[in-house]
């Protein structure tokens, strides 16, 4: 079995929030990267896990300044960028790399990922980054593996299709309640006469007008 590793940091920022930075850097890369760099665009907790991504992927030195690595890879497009991605992957995720990715299974990455020694509080995190930049540079995953992004979302939809369905009725009886009162006043509202009055065409209009809008009121509710 793999030794496991003293704990070593890896990246838990988002992946947009790193990929979107990266774009920025493309304008122009700084002499250090610092708060004055990314504060205008990121929130203090946002900011510093970029930074802790950008040192624990060796794009930066312990003090912001750029290396070479972070400058190719800010610069580069297409497949070179992925290729320039995937190699700073392989570097750092080691451990990963060692099994099969294609065939893994969700316990199998975990493990891998355990032998870093970093936090539970934080391992999802570092996992969705992994992933999506792996998707990022091209290297496939299995199912297993991807199978637990995608978990969250499907459930979150489920939950979202579930109380619709429960709100459905509600909705339905309002809707029933509010066509037989339309039904009740139209009866008793006289047909519209193009020979009246234009005062009484404006009343009998303005007469319509604050009914449809009482109803749809009521449906806000």
């Amino acid at each position: 079995m793999q030794r496991k590793l003293g704990k070593v940091g890896l990246p838990y920022v988002s992946y947009r929030t790193f990929r979107n930075f990266l774009e920025l850097l493309n304008e122009g890369m700084p002499a250090r990267i610092d708060r004055s760099v990314w504060g205008p665009r990121y929130s203090g907790t946002s900011g510093q896990q970029l930074m802790t991504a950008l040192k624990n992927l060796d794009l930066i030195d312990d003090v912001g300044v750029p290396l070479r690595a972070l400058e190719e890879l800010v610069v580069s497009v297409g497949a070179e960028r992925r290729n320039y991605l995937k190699i700073i992957l392989k570097d750092k995720y080691k451990p990963i790399f060692e099994i099969d990715l294609l065939r893994a299974t969700r316990s199998q990455f975990n493990e891998a990922f355990r032998y870093f020694g970093i936090n539970e509080g934080v391992l999802s995190k570092c996992q969705l980054f992994f992933i999506q930049a792996c998707q990022d540079a091209g290297i496939e995953l299995s199912a297993y593996i991807l199978a637990r992004r995608h978990g969250l979302s499907s459930r979150k939809k489920s939950e979202k299709a579930m109380a619709s369905r429960q709100s459905a009725p509600q909705k339905s009886d309002k809707l029933e309640i509010n066509e037989a009162v339309i039904s009740k006043i139209l009866e008793k509202y006289p047909d519209f006469d193009p020979s009246w009055d234009p005062e009484v065409q404006k009343a009998w209009m303005d007469g319509m007008v604050k009914l449809y809008e009482g109803l749809k009121s009521e449906d806000k509710k």
